[in-house]
Parts: structure tokens; C-alpha cells; sequence
């Protein structure tokens, strides 16, 4: 299979995982794709200097309202550790709607394992709030 079948699986296959999150998706403008970014890589960075309050500021209405600060620590800590001790991420196939928004993560953990993880981001007025996180099987073929 050449290069340009593999990539137009893989494409095929992330926008399928994308289907089920929002409706309505398409590839997001730079100016979003830039500030939905900057939301996660603000609150990856908060997670790596063990700033939780920092890093809850990201999180959405529903999750604050869901996990106190020291259980959204412990949340973060236990469910999701690459995310809680990372030291990188690239950032993949980013998708909106105005209003809700898919960002696929590589997350690069302290043991250097990369490791890939589906944000959804929703709308809070003018900002972009992080409404959750959810783990990706990898189902890219390197070339």
C-alpha cells in the first residue's frame, strides 16, 4: 500500500473516532486550531510545575462542578498519568464546530512512551473549556 492509501486510512480512520463527539465537525481554522492548543498545552504545562489549581482553570464547568480541586488532582494522577507527569505533545487532527471541538494529542509521558489521547473542548463564552479526555488506540501505520 503506498504512502498516499495509508494516509487517506489513517485520515478515514481518526475522523470515524471523531463521528460519535460532536456533530458537525470540520477541520478547524488556524486562529482555532490556535487557541484550542493553547488550552491544552496550557493546562499540560500547569500538570508538569504540579499546578493543579493552574491547570483546573482549563477544565469546564461540569468537571469543576464534578471533582473538587483535590479530586480533580487525584482524577488526573490515577486515570490519566502521561498526561499528570508529561514532558512533551504534538498536537494531530483538529476539528470544530463553533461551538465544540476534537484535538488528537500525542502525550509523551516521564518514561518517554507516547501515548494518545482524544480532547473534546466545549465553548464557556469567548474561551475554550477542556469537557474531557478520552484515550485513543494508536491506529496509525509509520511509513
Amino acid at each position: 500500500m503506498n504512502a498516499r492509501c495509508l494516509l487517506a486510512l489513517a485520515l478515514l480512520l481518526s475522523w470515524s473516532a471523531l463521528a460519535p463527539a460532536a456533530e458537525g465537525l470540520k477541520p478547524s481554522e488556524m486562529k482555532t486550531k490556535d487557541a484550542l492548543h493553547a488550552v491544552i498545552s496550557g493546562q499540560l504545562a500547569a500538570f508538569r510545575t504540579g499546578d493543579y489549581a493552574a491547570a483546573y482553570v482549563f477544565a469546564d464547568r461540569e468537571i469543576r462542578s464534578q471533582f473538587p480541586l483535590e479530586r480533580f488532582e487525584q482524577m488526573v494522577k490515577t486515570g490519566y498519568p502521561a498526561i499528570a507527569q508529561s514532558v512533551s505533545a504534538s498536537f494531530g487532527l483538529t476539528f470544530d464546530n463553533g461551538d465544540e471541538a476534537v484535538v488528537n494529542v500525542r502525550v509523551a509521558g516521564e518514561d518517554r512512551q507516547a501515548v494518545v489521547y482524544q480532547y473534546m473542548l466545549g465553548r464557556e463564552g469567548e474561551a475554550w473549556r477542556i469537557t474531557g479526555v478520552a484515550l485513543l488506540k494508536d491506529q496509525t501505520t509509520e511509513v
